[in-house]
């Protein structure tokens, strides 16, 4: 409690009954005492144990005794006395509390970085999934329809073969052709997602994201490096999303757009498509966009 002793030296201003005093206390130990209503004066010592700050003055046996920790302006005192027993008002003299200050939260640089790693981890981890099916594909394949593959293959990645189906609309059959190629054009996309060097720009209402239309972020297809503006609303999105959106902005470097989606080649041409297929691979629990949209009805098998 350090801190309020060094809130006691000065000067306080001490209300007793009807009588104003002044107190200047010093580091010393010394503390002098001036009537604010006449010319009288005295002088003391104080000494501070754990929980009190206690008070003596020469050529009197006033004791006087003050709680700590000390504030600003209390009655947490005590004064013994011939003509007087009991609490009395303490205030420091010209005492202007510290302004409080404000919370600290993350950085635009620290958002940035988290964000990043975020989505470079759920590209890994969905690539690593997609290889995986893959193999597991061609295992099953190279074993003549082999029934320990198969209940391999549909024990261990029910929940990718769901969502490759669902998302980039290719039948819920991970032997069927057109499953198959969509996956391998999956792989390839998420592995040129992962290969761009990191590029990503606080521009909040700067940049690209003067354009009147709401974004979380705008890059320019095909340009490499990235060119990543991220904008206002980014900054104050989940965690999530804003993973998602730096995933999505760099399949937009990959050359993928803002389509609609109705047949596979739009499913893979559109760079929302791709970021969620990563996002639900990765997120082996999720059923909806992390924007909170698109609820997956029925639900995906998880985990």
């Amino acid at each position: 409690m350090a801190g309020d002793l060094d809130l006691l030296i000065g000067t306080w201003t001490v209300r007793v009954k009807g009588w104003v005093w002044e107190y200047d206390f010093r580091r010393d130990g010394g503390v002098t005492w001036r009537d604010l209503g006449s010319m009288e004066s005295g002088v003391g010592n104080w000494a501070a144990s754990s929980k009190l700050v206690n008070i003596w003055w020469k050529g009197s046996t006033t004791r006087e005794s003050w709680q700590r920790p000390l504030t600003s302006g209390n009655d947490h005192t005590w004064y013994e006395s011939s003509y007087y027993r009991g609490k009395y008002r303490i205030e420091k003299t010209g005492f202007t509390p510290p302004s409080p200050t404000p919370p600290s939260g993350p950085t635009d640089a620290t958002l940035i970085d988290a964000a990043w790693d975020a989505s470079r981890s759920s590209l890994r981890f969905a690539l690593n999934r997609m290889r995986l099916l893959q193999r597991q594909i061609k295992y099953f394949e190279d074993s003549g329809g082999s029934e320990d593959a198969f209940n391999e293959l549909r024990r261990n990645y029910r929940r990718d073969i769901a969502v490759i189906s669902r998302k980039l609309l290719v039948p819920l059959n991970a032997m069927d052709p057109a499953f198959r190629s969509a996956l391998a054009s999956a792989i390839n996309l998420v592995e040129q997602n992962l290969a761009l060097p990191k590029a990503l720009n606080a521009a909040r209402a700067g940049g690209k994201c003067g354009d009147p239309r709401p974004a979380f972020a705008w890059t320019t297809p095909r340009r490499k490096p990235p060119d990543t503006d991220l904008c206002t609303s980014w900054f104050t999105s989940n965690a999530d999303l804003q993973r998602d959106v730096v995933t999505h902005e760099y399949f937009h470097t990959v050359g993928l757009g803002d389509i609609s989606v109705n047949n596979t080649t739009d499913a893979l041409g559109n760079a929302n498509t791709m970021a969620q297929v990563v996002a639900f691979l990765h997120d082996r629990a999720r059923q909806k966009n992390s924007d909170g949209n698109e609820q997956m009805i029925p639900a995906l098998p998880t985990p």
